[in-house]
């Protein structure tokens, strides 16, 4: 009897498992739209799996983004979140093609975290960069806050 009664025990703590498991999944169950969760964005921390030129330019860039984050987070009188580079990833870059001499607008997607890496959303920072070498930032926003 006793024996039974531990088995009886062992399977409804598995299925009490199970469901605590599954069932919060099932509230996106016909669910509809492209929205993207910001945990999948494409951030990574093995550089070989990158194209050389979007490592080359995160490393180049990577001191510029942490200030306009910095600042951006200092307006809005919120603490100041880390980023790392494995948190970057090259989005856009553009130009004007009938210019002999034209600036280049880069647009970084970066997850800036705080404390042990605990997301506070996904922002973006675009900067134009001169034929001369110098770099401006042109906008800094937040594109998508972190799911409750």
């Amino acid at each position: 009897m006793k024996q039974i009664l531990h088995i009886r025990l062992r399977t409804m703590l598995g299925i009490a498992c199970l469901m605590i498991c599954v069932l919060p999944s099932t509230g996106n169950i016909g669910k509809t739209g492209t929205k993207v969760c910001p945990m999948t964005a494409s951030f990574t921390s093995d550089w070989n799996s990158l194209p050389l030129s979007d490592v080359a330019l995160i490393n180049s860039y990577l001191s510029h983004i942490q200030e306009a984050c910095r600042d951006y987070y200092v307006q809005r009188d919120e603490e100041i979140p880390t980023v790392s580079w494995y948190y970057v990833s090259l989005k856009e870059l553009k130009a004007a093609s009938l210019s002999a001499n034209p600036t280049v607008q880069i647009t970084f997607s970066l997850m800036p975290y705080s404390g042990a890496h605990n997301p506070v959303g996904i922002d973006e920072v675009t900067f134009a960069a001169s034929y001369t070498g110098q770099v401006s930032l042109v906008e800094y926003r937040r594109t998508e806050d972190v799911a409750a």
